[in-house]
């Protein structure tokens, strides 16, 4: 039975107070935090500068996103970390350093006219208020668009790395291409089949509103297109007048004239013929041999080919520096060299997702090429997709060619079919593969099926993972790529068996690669940082003597999750670690990590209501450092379309807390005049006390205490300093009534011999039965 005002020991009245709003505040509206505006000056404040110290190789963009203009560097410039855009145009200069880039955001809804350029020593944002307002920011050149078969070019004379962020106002996906020298920007925007192209004073910045959208920085510029087994129709399209039952792959790695016996005449034909024949390795020795006299001078027909045969060649042949002409702009989008596309980014370890998709859509493409060149390539193919990609892609694969080469996907196929058992007894054929590199991932995919169906325990598929690195017993060294498999695998079986500093300390060991694509990278350090940050969910999985390990400290959890946040790619994932691990900082009071996880994980998520939540973290981070700017300014953006109730409190009651930490109580107060939850009277109650306003304390801290002190039973600590502040208060009021009900209530139990003692002489103080108003 509670304190409730139905209660026949205290009936009619409520219990210690009266009920919600008889304070008098709850007739009273709420008023919403007010966002101050930036006003235009004339004089020194109409023109302003603002200096960003990015060097020659940080490529940097920038863009309006509604009343925000934003800046992006596409890598962490920690100098930026604590910046000051002063008191006139830039003063709501706001810095978030993330992992992999820089996001600069200036609040300037008046929308002035801005020009950014390019120094010796970084670039100078320059704002004129004195302009008509809404007057289109200084362009002073302007990034192309040339349009491919399946592409389109943004060219850039030194295009940066490309970032993908949320659009800051509405949340939707931006993929953003940076420029280390003055490129320009888009000055008008355009809109394309799943995609828009945004006005830019620096740099291309792509709204992708379909997931096939991807851009990537090529030698030649930013290169945009779709990605996925029915692509979007993006740039050009392709040339239905193609009669050649071949692409132009064919003639470029001379695939056509395999098997032809007549001797080659130039050394392009040499090549060719040698890489027809599955040779790579001679045909990069052919085109680097020096011209021979009397060889006519090559016209851009045959230097194309040679571009695309020696890129081609090098890929094979593990020279990959040389092969990145593949994932250019010429060759990564025409429909005859995409599948190479693939290639390239299956060798180079990049998004597993992308290169799957490439793979599988040109699988038959592959499998059409001489058998010489076949075997080169289509076995890993088919074991990449069957390891990483999705049952689309897998499903385009077909029935694998009836060839031992082809063994090691079969057995993973079935696997990933569910056919345990067919699954395990072929691989455990394969461990006595006559080939070292099958016998390997035979040996690290049989732990996995074993782990995954739950026939092993955690920690022996650790063990036995280890095992498989020591490689006793082996007759040859263990290849690189069963090797980071074998590391990945480990590493799952750590994390999962609850030994997480082990878990990555492997990771650490494992570079991204074939075998381990830097998104299967990423994620494999996301759910061990999961593990690290969220430990509760993770003991529901971890085995006896695992859980009773001793456990981490907080100073080598924290050191840990630090150090390795930045293996995670940026998202909504990445968003969620940071969420968890910035509460974490909070409660062992270190507030300025706290604020700038938060506003870390505000800058990555997508969902309004989400970032929202995350601001108001990095208003409470503010709130314990004392840094009333930081929380002002979160609390501006802790704003959100149907905002949950919840949400809405918490942030009135920020905004509360920052009022009374500012001096304001009577904003403080309005604010939390709908505030019922315990922090919220706790504050008021504080609040009103300071004001020496008792009769309204004891209301407060009445409701408090009604729902707070229970029946029966010994009180807590903080039940019993509740108990002598209701006290307190009421005395100092000189509300008997209120003094008696509690005693009664307490009805003898003790509050500890000096509180007990204050009580006595708190009641005693006054005379009986004086009213509280």
């Amino acid at each position: 039975m509670g304190l409730a005002p139905q209660a026949g020991l205290l009936a009619p009245r409520a219990v210690f107070a009266a009920p919600g709003g008889v304070d008098g505040l709850h007739a009273v509206p709420v008023q919403p935090v007010l966002h101050d505006g930036l006003n235009p000056q004339e004089g020194d404040a109409s023109h302003a500068s603002l200096f960003l110290p990015f060097d020659a190789q940080t490529g940097v963009a920038a863009f309006w996103s509604r009343p925000d203009f934003v800046v992006v560097a596409d890598r962490p410039v920690l100098a930026l970390a604590h910046a000051s855009g002063g008191s006139g145009l830039f003063s709501s200069l706001d810095v978030t350093v993330l992992d992999t880039a820089t996001l600069i955001r200036l609040h300037l809804p008046s929308h002035p006219q801005l020009s950014l350029s390019h120094q010796s020593d970084g670039w100078v944002l320059q704002g004129d208020t004195s302009a008509r307002s809404g007057s289109s920011s200084g362009v002073t050149s302007h990034v192309a668009q040339v349009f491919r078969p399946g592409a389109v070019l943004f060219p850039q004379k030194q295009p940066g790395r490309i970032i993908a962020l949320p659009d800051p106002a509405s949340g939707g996906r931006l993929l953003i291409a940076p420029s280390r020298v003055a490129s320009g920007g888009i000055a008008q925007g355009r809109h394309g089949v799943g995609y828009g192209v945004r006005p830019s004073l620096e740099g291309v910045v792509i709204a992708a509103d379909s997931r096939q959208i991807t851009v990537r920085s090529t030698a030649e510029g930013a290169v945009l297109d779709a990605v996925a087994l029915h692509p979007l129709p993006v740039g050009q399209a392709p040339d239905a007048a193609q009669t050649d039952p071949h692409g132009q792959d064919w003639d470029w790695l001379g695939l056509s004239h395999a098997g032809n016996s007549s001797k080659p005449s130039t050394r392009l034909a040499a090549a060719q013929a040698a890489f027809a024949a599955g040779q790579p390795w001679q045909a990069l020795k052919s085109l680097e041999e020096a011209s021979p006299q009397g060889e006519v001078a090559t016209d851009e027909k045959t230097q194309t080919a040679q571009t695309f045969l020696q890129a081609a060649a090098s890929l094979l042949t593990g020279r990959i520096w040389q092969a990145q002409a593949l994932n250019g702009a010429q060759f990564g989008d025409a429909p005859a060299t995409r599948v190479w596309r693939g290639l390239y980014l299956m060798q180079t370890g990049q998004n597993s997702q992308n290169a799957s998709i490439l793979l599988s859509a040109g699988f038959a493409q592959l499998q059409a090429y001489p058998a010489p060149v076949r075997a080169l390539i289509l076995p890993q193919v088919a074991t990449y997709v069957v390891r990483f990609g999705d049952v689309a892609a897998v499903n385009l694969l077909g029935t694998l060619p009836d060839d031992t080469a082809y063994d090691l996907a079969r057995a993973l196929l079935e696997a990933r079919a569910g056919q345990t058992e067919t699954a395990r007894v072929a691989l455990e054929n394969l461990t006595a593969s006559s080939s070292i590199q099958t016998t390997a991932y035979a040996r690290a995919a049989l732990v996995a099926l074993m782990l995954d169906k739950d026939m092993i325990a955690l920690t022996m598929a650790a063990e036995a993972y280890g095992k498989l690195l020591d490689n006793d017993g082996q007759p040859a060294a263990l290849p690189a790529g069963p090797k980071a498999t074998i590391r990945l695998g480990q590493a799952h079986a750590l994390t999962l068996a609850g030994q997480l500093q082990a878990a990555l300390t492997v990771l650490d060991s494992v570079h991204a690669g074939p075998d381990a694509p830097q998104d299967v990278l990423a994620a494999a350090y996301q759910a061990t940082l999961k593990a690290l940050i969220f430990p509760e969910a993770a003991l529901k999985a971890v085995t006896a003597p695992a859980a009773n390990s001793a456990p981490l400290s907080a100073a080598a959890r924290f050191a840990l999750v630090a150090s390795h946040l930045r293996f995670v790619g940026d998202g909504a994932g990445k968003a969620k670690l940071l969420l968890g691990y910035g509460r974490q900082l909070l409660e062992a009071v270190q507030p300025d990590a706290a604020a700038t996880a938060f506003a870390q994980a505000a800058a990555m998520l997508a969902d309004p209501v989400a970032r929202a939540e995350a601001e108001d973290l990095v208003a409470q981070a503010g709130l314990q450092a004392h840094h009333p700017a930081l929380v002002q300014r979160a609390l501006e953006r802790a704003t959100a379309p149907a905002m949950p109730d919840d949400l809405a409190t918490q942030r009135a009651y920020d905004a509360a807390r920052l009022a009374a930490e500012s001096g304001d109580t009577a904003k403080a107060l309005t604010l939390l005049a709908q505030d019922e939850t315990d922090a919220g009277l706790d504050l008021r109650g504080k609040l009103y006390e300071s004001e020496k306003r008792w009769p309204e304390a004891v209301l407060v801290i009445g409701r408090l205490a009604t729902r707070g002190l229970p029946e029966e039973g010994v009180l807590t600590e903080p039940q019993r300093a509740l108990a002598l502040r209701l006290a307190t208060d009421a005395a100092a009021a000189g509300d008997s009534e209120t003094l008696l009900r509690l005693k009664g209530w307490l009805a003898g139990r003790t509050l500890g011999r000096e509180r007990d003692a204050l009580l006595a002489m708190q009641i005693r103080s006054i005379k009986p039965h004086s009213p509280a108003h």
